[in-house]
């Protein structure tokens, strides 16, 4: 935060340790300015003698300096923090950050200092933590369990307010938040929320949690405080006040009026700040849903499959993928990214979970449906595939419902239609090596034959150079040797083989 609107110097130490007092000294005489300098520092008993050693140093030269002391953290409340007071976190950024753009406007020093302490006395921080961080040349440290998280634990591996099992994002913010927002508690309460106060909120990456993470800890912090009946004026998500490698995150909330964000939304030319924050914010979405519902289906199809057939056949083909799906995911891994698995698994749950609520009665527009929960519980290739195929296997018996079996013709007449959107063929190691002998046999055998070709297509996979696909970017010799079959054309046959066992169990 060194640059044009932010600090004019930072002093660092060792790791986890103060700078020594001469090494602030020789940053505060190189910064001098005609309106005085003002020392930031985090509420660390080192940090505020080594600086205020400094500063005092500086004040004996006839050097304008004052110090002041960041303290947000209230995972220690002030029954346990007595008069050390609150640990400073990253509510530091946002003092230096007002702090920055007032003294850019030329403002004397000693509204540069009201401007921080008014950031402090406003502002409150609460962290998580998943896992203690590790010194750069510690041969050893101390850790938390693989289930166990640390809330309120300090940037430097301090003891926090509780240690507990991993838990849902949305359960894990809402503690934090409420230990942020609720007035009632004495010991930590240091914001006064009356209803529709104006907050910005800061999540702050304390080193090592994945952006995906920390944007879902993000849309969390903000539920919370829309549902709390809060104005949120600002949101600003990022890597801000780190702790080396710590995987966690924290939450800060400041309250705020018109000139505090008029300083905070100001330009700045460093790069540890956001050129933009978040504005907008609203508490749900209204859309309004037209459905749709193609009542000639019933009336074109007829009953072609009896509903207790039907259900049985869909149970059977979902289950199996269920079942099948860590070896899809083995397979996937070996070659692919890995979401195949998971993809069809997701899918056939979603099924299950739908199953009582389709119309049964009417084959066509159950299987119209079945896309429809494929189609807006997964997403990928694989969703796509099934959906196209689905969609048109539907609206081919329709098409042939005057057929003595109008499933033979509407498979193919899908499949047909399905080729129109994929180059894929039988060859190019996909489900297509699976799809295409399944089909084709209906015309001339059993259901059973068909499933065995259909599972011989997968199997013969094994040996085949990807042309089309993730795997498709290997080399030839890392798929053969893999000696796997394409995860998408052995999860097919597993449906299918699913599906048929359950009709011949029924």
């Amino acid at each position: 935060m060194v640059g044009e609107g932010g600090l004019a110097a930072n002093v660092c130490g060792h790791v986890f340790a103060s700078p020594s007092a001469s090494q602030v000294m020789a940053a505060i005489e190189r910064v001098q300015s005609p309106h005085g300098t003002l020392v930031i520092v985090m509420n660390y008993t080192g940090d505020c003698l080594n600086f205020g050693l400094a500063v005092e140093r500086a004040k004996a030269r006839g050097i304008k300096v004052d110090l002041i002391s960041v303290g947000d953290d209230v995972a220690v409340g002030r029954a346990k923090g007595g008069k050390v007071g609150r640990r400073g976190m990253a509510a530091t950024t946002l003092a230096i950050k007002l702090a920055g753009a007032l003294a850019a406007r030329g403002a004397p020093l000693d509204q540069v200092r009201h401007m921080v302490e008014y950031a402090v006395k406003h502002s409150a921080t609460i962290g998580v933590a998943f896992d203690h961080c590790h010194v750069p040349g510690s041969t050893s440290w101390s850790q938390l369990g693989p289930d166990e998280l640390e809330l309120g634990m300090g940037i430097h591996n301090e003891t926090g307010h509780l240690k507990t099992k991993m838990m849902p994002a949305r359960d894990m913010v809402t503690q934090m938040m409420t230990m942020l927002t609720d007035e009632s508690d004495s010991d930590r309460s240091y914001l006064t929320l009356p209803k529709g106060a104006s907050v910005v909120i800061l999540v702050n990456n304390l080193g090592g949690i994945p952006l995906i993470e920390l944007n879902l800890a993000a849309k969390e912090a903000v539920n919370f405080v829309l549902a709390h009946g809060l104005k949120i004026e600002r949101v600003y998500v990022g890597t801000f006040v780190t702790s080396l490698n710590m995987p966690g995150f924290s939450i800060s909330l400041m309250t705020v009026y018109d000139k505090i964000l008029d300083l905070l939304d100001q330009q700045v030319e460093f790069s540890g700040w956001p050129q933009a924050a978040a504005q907008t914010f609203v508490a749900r979405i209204e859309e309004e849903k037209t459905e749709t519902k193609n009542d000639s289906l019933v009336s074109k199809c007829g009953q072609l499959i009896e509903p207790k057939i039907l259900e049985i056949a869909i149970r059977g083909a979902a289950e199996a993928v269920i079942k099948a799906e860590p070896e899809i995911t083995r397979y996937d891994t070996a070659l692919g990214d890995g979401d195949c698995g998971q993809t069809l698994k997701t899918a056939g749950l979603a099924i299950l979970d739908r199953l009582s609520s389709y119309p049964l009665h009417s084959t066509a527009d159950t299987i119209f449906a079945i896309a429809d929960t494929i189609e807006t519980s997964v997403g990928g290739t694989s969703s796509a595939i099934y959906c196209i195929f689905l969609n048109a296997l539907a609206n081919g018996l329709v098409k042939y419902s005057e057929s003595v079996f109008p499933f033979i013709p509407a498979s193919q007449y899908a499949l047909n239609t399905l080729m129109t959107y994929t180059k894929a063929r039988v060859g190019d190691r996909t489900l297509m090596d699976t799809l295409c002998p399944f089909i084709d046999a209906l015309n001339d055998r059993s259901l059973v034959e068909a499933v065995k070709l259909a599972q011989q297509g997968a199997e013969s996979t094994r040996h085949m150079a990807a042309r089309l696909g993730r795997s498709s970017y290997l080399s030839n010799e890392q798929v053969l040797g893999s000696n796997v079959p394409d995860a998408g054309a052995y999860g097919l046959a597993e449906l299918l083989r699913g599906m048929t066992k359950a009709l011949i169990n029924k």
